[in-house]
């Protein structure tokens, strides 16, 4: 390996990230795994820089496996029904592609999208607590100042 080609820290294989509060989800936990196998097959197509055009089409499909468009609308149906998966342009036959997007990953927005970047619910799925830094703690006594004079 010359120098040029080695980063260190570089891993020599491709991997998709996905956020361990997705996974423990009742959601992903209730969905078919058909629509599961999809959300893995969507997150395939990411490349870092096409969120929000990842395309569910069967012709595209087909390339990863899938043989059924019956099959395919129900995992899509099932998918879209998830808080972590936005429908970011609705598909019109013949030449235009219905696109999805994970709202773990920003949204990389194109003006073909029927869907504004400001209305993208981006970690919708995550609960966040906030916490009360002052639980716990005992209010100290407060004493009277009484001015003199």
């Amino acid at each position: 390996m010359s120098k040029s080609d080695y980063r260190k820290g570089m891993l020599p294989f491709q991997f998709i990230p996905i956020p361990k509060d997705v996974l423990r989800s009742t959601e992903w936990l209730n969905l078919p795994h058909s629509a599961r196998a999809l959300l893995m097959d969507l997150a395939c197509q990411y490349t870092g820089k096409n969120n929000g055009r990842l395309c569910p089409g069967f012709l595209v499909m087909q390339k990863y496996g899938w043989t059924s468009k019956e099959t395919l609308a129900r995992a899509k149906k099932a998918l879209l029904a998830c808080s972590f998966v936005v429908q970011t342009r609705l598909g019109h036959a013949p030449r235009t592609a219905e696109w999805i997007g994970f709202t773990w990953w920003n949204l990389d927005y194109d003006k073909s999208m029927d869907i504004s970047p400001r209305c993208f619910p981006y970690l919708n799925f995550v609960s966040v607590e906030r916490l009360d830094p002052n639980e716990g703690r005992v209010k100290p006594a407060v004493r009277e100042v009484r001015k003199t004079g």
